[in-house]
């Protein structure tokens, strides 16, 4: 006989991004919790604040750019708390969003850019150079590159992505309503050869992970009791949807980490007493062997979701001895909006049982 599904069947809204986030009638969390922190500053956005700056954006983009339905915006950033009022202004303007490695050369940004056929593009001052050089290549002029992050351009060669605004006397800009069957996103992914393709993601793609990841393992995560840490790159599926979009739908807040340093990884978890982490397997290795993690009280930590690649059953069990902590296994795809499979939270002598579900 087949053995029941751990997890609960699940019901699939009709509605775009904006929608599941913003006008939802069944959120549990206030409009004050705090859902993306930056780990070195001050800087942080509610729930309400996120909503509130994305509106602003996409009546910016409306307003100063006339943009588009279906129009692309090129973001080439590492992880910012700004990423997602920047995708959901996006988003409020009816555009489409393809997030860029910045770890690409001018050129290997310019062929994304060409590719996709990105009219703007958002950096930070840290990547301008080599953003200014690429959007030269395809013909993007430098009016239509702006910067997130703490950081504005001195030189004033490109504006503040906060200075897109609305213009004082301009008729109210109301959000272009995507059908969930429209693309929210071009992540681009090399698969197995050639050169990096757009993955076209619609709404509904992300809507129903987002989901699904709630009625999978992430029904155990409570908005009062839980944060994340966001080190995964926001600009892959696997944080894009995990740490961007979970958080926003959940309420639970992320601290935001720039790029992954191991010892500002351990001092985030301690300080902030972080419960959840999604991460891919060499940050598993480091757990299991670095000596650094001895200095470190790592207690808060109530499991490890690992993805991206496999994960062998020693370094789970090396984690688990030396820490206590559980660790499941997530399997997906850019093609997937990424997750496909996961394991259920059941364990049996502290050890995670593997009953995985296909769930699309």
């Amino acid at each position: 006989m087949p053995t029941k599904s751990p997890f609960p069947d699940i019901t699939i809204p009709d509605v775009d991004l904006w929608g599941l986030m913003f006008d939802r009638k069944d959120r549990d969390f206030p409009d004050d919790k705090v859902i993306y922190r930056a780990i070195d500053s001050d800087r942080k956005y509610t729930f309400s604040d996120t909503k509130t700056l994305a509106t602003l954006f996409g009546e910016g983009l409306r307003n100063l750019w006339d943009w588009q339905k279906d129009e692309v915006l090129a973001l080439y950033a590492p992880n910012d708390i700004d990423i997602a009022p920047v995708i959901y202004g996006t988003f409020f303007a009816g555009g489409i969003v393809t997030p860029a490695n910045p770890g690409y050369s001018a050129d290997e940004l310019a062929y994304q850019l060409e590719n996709s056929g990105a009219r703007a593009l958002v950096t930070t001052k840290q990547f301008l150079d080599t953003a200014l050089k690429a959007a030269e290549k395809v013909g993007i002029p430098n009016d239509r590159i702006i910067l997130l992050g703490a950081e504005k351009d001195g030189s004033h060669r490109v504006k503040h992505w906060s200075n897109i605004r609305k213009t004082s006397g301009a008729l109210r800009y109301r959000r272009r309503r995507a059908k969930p069957e429209d693309l929210a996103f071009l992540a681009y992914s090399s698969g197995t050869t050639g050169l990096p393709k757009g993955v076209m993601l619609t709404h509904r793609n992300i809507v129903a992970d987002v989901v699904m990841i709630h009625g999978a393992v992430g029904n155990h995560y409570v908005y009062d009791n839980d944060k994340f840490l966001g080190v995964l790159p926001f600009f892959h599926i696997y944080g894009l949807t995990g740490l961007v979009h979970q958080t926003l739908h959940r309420g639970i807040e992320v601290v935001v980490m720039p790029a992954f340093e191991m010892k500002t990884f351990l001092e985030a978890i301690q300080e902030h007493k972080i419960t959840f982490i999604y991460v891919a397997p060499p940050v598993i290795v480091r757990l299991a062997r670095d000596q650094m993690v001895e200095n470190y009280d790592l207690s808060s930590l109530k499991m490890i979701t690992s993805g991206a690649a496999p994960l062998t059953k020693e370094l789970v069990d090396a984690v688990h001895k030396r820490l206590q902590i559980r660790i499941n296994q997530a399997y997906g795809l850019s093609e997937t909006s990424p997750m496909t499979h996961t394991q259920a939270s059941s364990t049996r002598d502290g050890v995670l049982l593997p009953q995985v579900r296909t769930r699309y």
